[in-house]
């Protein structure tokens, strides 16, 4: 577990992947100042290198889209709000070191030394007397710098049943998530969607379920393969200005807009494409979770000409759930599920494509073709009507 905070903090140290970057400072508004004259060190898309420092009420929207929700802001806060306050800052502090994407954050100016590796398969086979999260997020938790609601932790890893391609790392860097109490099988409900989204040629990170379904595994999207350095990462809150509890609160034309906006132009169209298939996906899985936090943009620095739409990381089939679920967002000024005819238009008008319908029908048809590759369990049960009848909504009629 990390040191704690200092009570009084007022600066913090930011690096990227490429060095130091500048200090984030606690003033009457929150001030970072670049240090370096080395641009390749900026640590945003939003945000070039300048003499002048930028200040804001709010931390950096690359900064904040990392800080922790949910299940992990409520562990922080059992640990540590007695002895410090909890505020965007202090958290910043506690688990900004590793965070998703290729900025990191500490309180003096070097950055932490990575934590001992563990065994994926132990972890995959885990059968220890206490639960197989609950004994990661004791020695993680403190040090995870990610957000969403749902029980995650940052975790390193070796070994693992598949085989690592030649200049792939020795060790794996996942996020393991947790099925939460709410939430009875999530950890297989996301397998099974995450494994649609593979067969519909998506690009996915590897992922693995847990022998007693207690945990889903997924490979960070964050990392180059082949030389191990942190990939930049900015999610569509950072993106649009959006705090993280305004998650919601936009449209999927906004995130259409923003991949034209910021992706490089050699990946402009494949990035809109994409795009459009992770949102066809979502809408025939019945996923009303595809928010601003679960779109992103990758590259290596913020010069480089390969700014694009990263793999797909999350996706579930939220109605097996809650049976009255909407889209997470607005499109066409509703949240309501789209039909074949408005998925197409706003494929034609959004998304830059000729024959989006020819994407649609493509993802349908793995979506009604899917079978499980493993034993499904009770949450199968509840997904595969919801699933049928979202692939239907959006299939040609007749």
């Amino acid at each position: 577990m990390k040191a704690e905070v200092p009570k009084r903090l007022k600066h913090l140290h930011v690096h990227t992947s490429q060095g130091a970057a500048g200090q984030l400072s606690r003033e009457s508004q929150f001030v970072f100042g670049y240090r370096t004259e080395d641009s390749a060190c900026e640590i945003s898309l939003t945000m070039p290198l300048r003499a002048q420092t930028y200040s804001s009420s709010l931390l950096p929207g690359v900064l904040r889209q990392n800080l922790p929700e949910g299940y992990l802001l409520d562990w922080l806060h059992a640990h540590f709000g007695k002895a410090m306050k909890m505020d965007d800052f202090n958290l910043l502090a506690l688990v900004g070191a590793d965070t998703i994407g290729r900025v990191s954050v500490n309180i003096d100016d070097n950055p932490s030394v990575p934590i001992k590796a563990e065994d994926l398969s132990a972890l995959l086979a885990w059968k220890g007397s206490e639960s197989l999260f609950d004994h990661l997020a004791q020695k993680y938790a403190a040090t995870s710098g990610i957000s969403g609601v749902q029980p995650k932790v940052l975790v390193s890893a070796y070994g693992g049943k598949e085989t690592v391609e030649k200049g792939h790392m020795k060790d794996r860097n996942l996020i393991i998530k947790a099925s939460g109490a709410d939430y009875d099988g999530l950890a297989e409900n996301e397998y099974h969607c995450m494994s649609m989204a593979r067969l519909a040629g998506i690009e996915v990170p590897l992922f693995w379920l847990s022998d007693n379904r207690e945990v889903f595994v997924i490979e960070r999207f964050d990392i180059d393969a082949t030389s191990g350095r942190y990939l930049g990462f900015e999610d569509m809150t950072a993106l649009t200005g959006k705090q993280n509890r305004e998650k919601y609160d936009s449209s999927y034309e906004n995130i259409a807009k923003a991949i034209d906006i910021f992706a490089s132009a050699i990946h402009k169209t494949p990035s809109l494409a994409t795009f459009f298939q992770a949102l066809t996906l979502s809408v025939a899985v019945r996923n009303g979770d595809a928010h601003l936090k679960n779109f992103g943009l990758l590259y290596c620095t913020p010069q480089t000409h390969d700014v694009r739409l990263s793999p797909l990381y999350d996706v579930v089939c939220t109605t097996a759930y809650l049976p009255r679920d909407t889209l997470a967002l607005k499109m066409n000024k509703a949240k309501s599920w789209p039909t074949r005819a408005e998925l197409i238009e706003f494929g034609k008008a959004h998304c830059q494509l000729d024959r989006p319908q020819e994407i649609i029908d493509r993802v349908i048809d793995v979506v009604r073709s899917y079978s499980p590759d493993i034993e499904p369990g009770p949450i199968w049960k509840l997904m595969h009507p919801e699933i049928v009848k979202g692939a239907s909504s959006i299939g040609v009629p007749g």
